[in-house]
């Protein structure tokens, strides 16, 4: 299997947002998978370590994700899923994701990953892109450069924000966080 790099995965989610319209404050995953035919709903899963997972079967695909999770997890799982759809699952089947899927870890190299830790990499960093646009982000930030105003216009935690000022190295002002 041949991975993306992150720049490419990042092109991806703007030109997804751009193809369908989307391209503006706050993104809205559901209205995404909508447009695409992708249908969503909420679910209570017998596994309490399951955060959500995307099925496809021949032309009909679904996300679920955990009902009991905050509006911003639901909106980062959903995008998450999303990763999936436009990089991963391009047959019939299904990815279920672990909490432990969703959350950043270090690792000294890619070569360190396994398969499985690459495509959910390569996932998150789809639903950083989708949710976060980088071009947006840092027009945002040079407007305002804080975290916590950021987290509000993009409708997402300000952890996620945090990560993703980081993850294009915009610095953070120690007064404005």
């Amino acid at each position: 299997m041949e991975w993306a790099e992150r720049s490419q995965i990042e092109q991806r989610a703007k030109d997804v947002l751009v193809q369908h319209g989307l391209y503006s404050l706050p993104i809205d995953p559901v209205n995404l998978a909508n447009l695409l035919g992708v249908t969503v709903h909420n679910a209570k899963f017998a596994d309490d370590s399951w955060a959500g997972l995307i099925a496809k079967r021949g032309q009909h695909t679904q996300i679920l994700v955990e009902q009991s999770d905050p509006p911003y997890r639901k909106r980062f799982s959903i995008a998450h899923e999303l990763g999936h759809h436009f990089l991963h699952l391009l047959d019939d089947g299904e990815i279920v994701d672990k909490r432990v899927d969703m959350f950043r870890e270090k690792q000294p190299t890619l070569a360190d990953w396994s398969a499985q830790r690459r495509r959910e990499v390569e996932a998150n960093w789809f639903a950083a892109a989708l949710l976060m646009p980088e071009e947006l982000v840092r027009q945002q930030w040079a407007a305002n450069p804080s975290v916590m105003a950021l987290a509000r216009a993009f409708n997402v935690s300000q952890e996620a924000m945090g990560y993703r000022v980081d993850s294009l190295d915009l610095e953070v002002a120690s007064n404005v966080v």
